[in-house]
């Protein structure tokens, strides 16, 4: 080791040195257990606070899907729509009591020797459509006596009446029919004719039976 050299004795400077490398030591010391301690703290695990632990300790809830809160209060009851009507079904045959039947002279009053327009008009009168035969062999058009008594003239004793005439008729449709008639008699099979003077005469229109309200009508001079 150098010998110390200056203006104080030896031994102050040795003294100095002592004590310089003892303080040194000492800093080292201080050092390692630091080290030490901190490197010790490092191998240990972390222990959990008690709050932590506890809440390690319980297992977390179960997520699971609920319905809706059923409510106290219930509905107001409603009433369902009525259900809609079902599919009309093909027509059906005709009643009688809806079929309309009305007989139509052309004017009211003809002169002797002129025809006469005579004609009749059918008619459903009900709500729904219906089936009729309204063919030649079921229509009439007759000519009475004023008194309705005696049938004077008819379409069918001259005129072809035979023929089906299959119709749907719909509501309020109507189906008009004429003919002319020249003012004399008539016989099945179209036989002699009698020229009738002047007077009032009734016309009934029928169909398949149904009569028709007679209309007045007159031959004049």
């Amino acid at each position: 080791m150098t010998e110390p050299t200056g203006p104080l004795p030896s031994s102050v400077y040795w003294r100095r040195r002592i004590a310089a490398i003892g303080a040194a030591l000492v800093t080292l010391l201080v050092l390692i257990w630091v080290i030490g301690l901190f490197g010790s703290g490092s191998d240990q695990p972390a222990q959990p606070t008690n709050a932590a632990a506890a809440s390690s300790s319980t297992p977390p809830p179960t997520m699971s899907e609920t319905g809706p809160a059923s409510s106290t209060t219930s509905p107001a009851a409603t009433t369902p729509p009525p259900p809609p009507p079902p599919p009309p079904g093909p027509p059906q045959p005709c009643p009688d009591d809806v079929i309309g039947v009305v007989a139509k002279v052309g004017k009211a009053s003809y002169t002797l020797g002129e025809q006469a327009e005579l004609s009749m008009d059918v008619a459903n009168n009900g709500e729904a459509p219906c089936i009729k035969d309204i063919g030649r062999e079921h229509r009439e058009l007759t000519v009475l006596t004023a008194d309705g008594a005696t049938v004077l003239w008819s379409s069918n004793h001259c005129l072809a009446a035979v023929g089906k005439e299959m119709r749907v008729l719909a509501p309020k449709e109507i189906f008009t029919f004429g003919t002319r008639w020249a003012g004399s008699t008539s016989k099945p099979g179209c036989g002699a004719h009698t020229r009738l003077g002047a007077g009032d005469y009734l016309l009934v229109a029928k169909l398949a039976g149904k009569s028709s309200q007679p209309t007045v009508f007159r031959l004049g001079n």
